[in-house]
């Protein structure tokens, strides 16, 4: 990997953790200082694949970017709701 896409991909990973919504493509091209949207798909992909065998995985869904738990694991994050009972 050149240096120049691991840090796109970091800052990538950075922007989307901290981010409080998915983003598009443009949306990070733009935050990130006007790059050229094809890099930064080229620089998601990547970075997805380093994700896919980790506990967070990067999706894109409605053309948004995002992390979230694995599916495997998403039952550790899920909380048991105690029923009152009268």
């Amino acid at each position: 990997m050149s240096e120049e896409l691991g840090t796109l991909e970091r800052a990538l990973e950075a922007t989307l953790f901290a981010a409080e919504e998915p983003m598009t493509v443009e949306a990070l091209a733009a935050h990130l200082g006007g790059l050229e949207p094809a890099d930064v798909r080229a620089a998601l992909s990547s970075l997805q694949g380093h994700y896919i065998a980790r506990g967070i995985h990067l999706v894109e869904r409605a053309s948004r970017w995002h992390f979230e738990t694995a599916p495997d694991l998403a039952h550790l994050l899920r909380r048991e709701k105690e029923q009152v009972r009268r």
